[in-house]
């Protein structure tokens, strides 16, 4: 049952997907010249973008297969960029989003990459195609969120690299406290979920 119910979501995910995207480019046509040529360059923006974060998560795993011959601190500041990069996606999408007026503005893996559909994560109500001000809400959060992170890990990453211990301790108890947050707020609503399911059971 389980198997069925996942590729039931599959296809809906899917589907979605497919809807979003013909949404966007009906909206796209819609536009004046300069709005559609800013679009082409944020897409090209973007793609560079994930670009530049598969080359550091790459350069991470080969620095980190090669310890021996590498400084430590090397291997701790690339891992740390590559989320930096991560985030520069997601000022980047903020931004397009903002000035498009649409959120998602591109449907494919940077949308995924950056959160807009998290398999097993995202409800398929939650990638509907946004316009105006609807889609203002999305494009500031993703541009603030892009933005301190990339400033959080991008700091994180030069303290690891000059080993600038007075930088790293606060930062690493910052870190500390969200994932037991995290942890903490994972396993309650796992437990909610838990419960919820065994009432829906029971009626």
């Amino acid at each position: 049952m389980n198997q069925t119910t996942n590729l039931q979501e599959t296809v809906s995910k899917k589907e979605a997907r497919e809807q979003t995207r013909r949404q966007l480019a009906a909206y796209l046509e819609q536009q004046p010249g300069s709005v559609r040529a800013f679009d082409r360059w944020m897409k090209a923006l973007e793609w560079l973008s994930m670009g530049v974060a598969a080359i550091l998560f790459i350069t991470a795993l080969v620095i980190s297969f090669l310890w021996k011959s590498v400084p430590a601190q090397a291997i701790a500041a690339a891992w740390l960029a590559f989320p930096a990069s991560i985030c520069f996606t997601m000022l980047l999408t903020g931004l397009h989003s903002l000035i498009l007026k649409a959120y998602p503005p591109v449907v494919g893996p940077q949308t995924s990459a950056v959160g807009v559909s998290i398999p097993g994560v995202t409800k398929v109500k939650d990638q509907a195609f946004l316009t105006n001000r609807e889609s203002l809400g999305r494009g500031w959060t993703f541009l603030i969120a892009g933005m301190v992170g990339v400033a959080f890990w991008g700091l994180l990453a030069y303290a690891a690299w000059t080993l600038n211990w007075a930088m790293l301790g606060p930062m690493i108890s910052i870190i500390g406290v969200a994932l037991g947050v995290a942890i903490a707020g994972s396993i309650l609503l796992g437990i909610i979920k838990g419960v919820a399911q065994a009432i829906n059971r029971a009626h």
